[in-house]
């Protein structure tokens, strides 16, 4: 690949990591915001930090494959490690707040329509967590808490699940009555 392709590529990873690291500064904005209101917490106050959490991990996905795309770039290595620490902070970030929201939620007695499959995504976010954590690049970041509060999390999310009520079927097909 040429100098001037690496350049690009280099140039779109450093713009890219500066969006990713202003992102991560909003999540932990929300994640403290909910952290001081954890009494009233409910589904519509966690969705925002969640929908940040997504457009968080889809920019790190671009990030991710501009960086395959550097061969041997003298800032490979340095652009690589801003990355990884980001990842990080977002890991401990999702970890330290879901855990709460769940704790909060597994109190409630009545969980909205549509809980169950909410949870549910939730529950493959935490697993992709626990895929990160057992990462080289991350395991030596995080402490033993983190895949604690981790599998403590994932715990009450599937107590959750199994009490949360699914959203109505409309789509099913009625049964004929029998004559």
């Amino acid at each position: 690949m040429s100098q001037a392709a690496q350049r690009q590529y280099r140039t779109e990873v450093e713009e890219f990591l500066s969006r990713l690291e202003l992102r991560a500064r909003k999540l932990v904005a929300l994640a403290d915001n909910m952290d001081k209101t954890t009494d009233k917490m409910d589904v519509t106050g966690y969705r925002p930090f969640r929908e940040e959490v997504d457009n968080f991990k889809a920019l790190s996905l671009v990030i991710s494959e501009r960086l395959k795309r550097l061969e041997k770039h003298p800032k490979k290595e340095e652009l690589e490690g801003q990355f990884h620490k980001l990842q990080v902070l977002m890991l401990r970030l999702v970890i330290k707040t879901s855990l709460k929201f769940f704790f909060v939620m597994s109190a409630k007695e009545h969980l909205p329509l549509g809980a169950r499959e909410m949870f549910q995504s939730e529950l493959r976010t935490l697993y992709e967590a626990e895929r990160m954590i057992s990462d080289p690049r991350y395991i030596s970041q995080l402490d033993e808490t983190a895949r604690e509060d981790l599998d403590t999390a994932k715990s009450i999310l599937e107590e959750i699940i199994e009490k949360a009520p699914a959203l109505l079927n409309f789509g099913a097909r009625k049964k004929k009555r029998r004559q």
